[in-house]
């Protein structure tokens, strides 16, 4: 299971309720210190970040020693590398195994090749929102 730091915060019960029905789980949590797709949509649509980066607004969580005290194995990684090593370790364990990989909460990509349609407000004050309302109305399909 592929999750990142801000999904994880809303759903981390079902680690405890893995360890305890013995329902082995393989969880890799991707922090990126908060909702880091979120926030660059928000960006993206022009508007200013807002309340979604878990950096600037609280102390850094130990998402590990979180997964550990819902009975979890834990391994944090740094690298691609590190985190292939981890997956086979993980694979082989007895018990749910929670990944902890640090990623960059500003990098995107669109390798996905879809476009996720959100509107952007039609009427603003920002010139940003005005400049992305813009290019909202360039990519709609015709």
């Amino acid at each position: 299971m592929l999750l990142g730091d801000g999904s994880y915060l809303m759903m981390n019960s079902e680690i405890a309720t893995s360890v305890m029905l013995d329902r082995k789980l393989v969880i890799v949590l991707l922090d990126n210190r908060g909702f880091g797709c979120i926030d660059r949509l928000q960006r993206a649509t022009g508007n200013a970040s807002f309340n979604n980066r878990l950096d600037a607004a609280m102390p850094m969580i130990d998402f590990a020693s979180h997964a550990r005290s819902l009975g979890a194995d834990t391994i944090s990684v740094t690298g691609i590398a590190a985190l292939e090593q981890a997956l086979v370790q993980a694979r082989a364990a007895s018990r749910t195994v929670v990944v902890v990989i640090d990623t960059d909460p500003t990098m995107s990509t669109d390798a996905g090749g879809h476009w996720w349609d959100v509107a952007v407000p039609e009427v603003s004050t920002r010139p940003e929102v005005r400049s992305a309302r813009s290019a909202y109305e360039a990519a709609l399909p015709r």
